[in-house]
């Protein structure tokens, strides 16, 4: 399993990486601000998290670590596929939610 700050980093740098074309695929601005402010949160989680630990041990954090690595996966395939952009975002939205929730369990240093 991989650690939570990992997870962190693979949503963030997956959607770094494909930026550019998910928002080509995107047909109206409303879809264009929902996945910028969704990479805008991904990046959040992520540097917030850089200096930060997380207890391993707290079930919360290994659940939510399993959710992350299993979404992002799904995260892959949807921007690899990308049939249908607004569940591309959706599933974007999804792994960001749970992003956000591992980084609110970060300690702080």
């Amino acid at each position: 399993m991989q650690s939570a700050l990992e997870g962190l980093e693979k949503t963030y740098f997956t959607l770094q990486t494909q930026i550019d074309m998910l928002g080509a695929g995107c047909k109206t601005q409303a879809q264009r601000d929902a996945l910028m402010t969704q990479y805008v949160q991904a990046r959040q989680n992520y540097w917030s998290c850089v200096n930060d630990a997380f207890h391993d041990e707290d079930p919360q954090v290994a659940n939510l670590t399993k959710q992350i690595e299993a979404g992002n996966q799904q995260l892959a395939k949807a921007v690899e596929q990308m049939g249908d952009i607004s569940k591309t975002i959706d599933m974007i939205t999804n792994v960001v939610n749970v992003g956000t929730a591992l980084a609110g369990k970060a300690i702080t240093g």
